[in-house]
């Protein structure tokens, strides 16, 4: 039987939501106060969910050590408490959006996902950030 865990996670960080493909009006007019110029910050909560064949002799789908310290070093790490457009290097040529940092985190985590855990599961089925109560973006799908 498959089941699914989520785990969640937290990180504060700013950004500032501006597009050089557009002129300082347009970026004014689509993204409004987040593109003020000195930025602003989230509280961002990370949910992480994976899937798998529970194991008949821990009764764990997923270690979750393991996927607290993968988390911790590619994502946590990296963004908590930075300024994403200048000290992540994917916002200096992307928007930090809600949807680029889910694709971002998305990302990250599928190129070390094999070596955390080599086996064909469990599989990274979902990412969610939540960047306010009303702004959420979800990453869905296994490879």
């Amino acid at each position: 039987m498959t089941v699914r865990l989520t785990r969640r996670y937290y990180f504060a960080a700013s950004h500032r939501l501006h597009s050089p493909a557009l002129t300082d009006a347009e970026n004014r007019e689509t993204f409004g106060k987040c593109n003020n110029p000195y930025g602003h910050g989230h509280d961002y909560e990370v949910e992480l969910t994976v899937r798998g064949e529970v194991d008949a002799i821990t009764g764990r789908m997923v270690d979750v050590p393991t996927l607290d310290r993968l988390t911790e070093d590619q994502i946590l790490t990296p963004f908590r408490w930075r300024n994403l457009n200048e000290e992540v290097e994917v916002f200096r040529t992307e928007v930090p959006t809600t949807e680029n940092l889910a694709r971002e985190v998305d990302r990250r985590l599928r190129v070390v996902w094999r070596t955390a855990f080599p086996q064909d599961e469990p599989r990274l089925e979902k990412v969610r950030i939540r960047e306010t109560d009303r702004n959420i973006c979800e990453v869905t799908g296994c490879p």
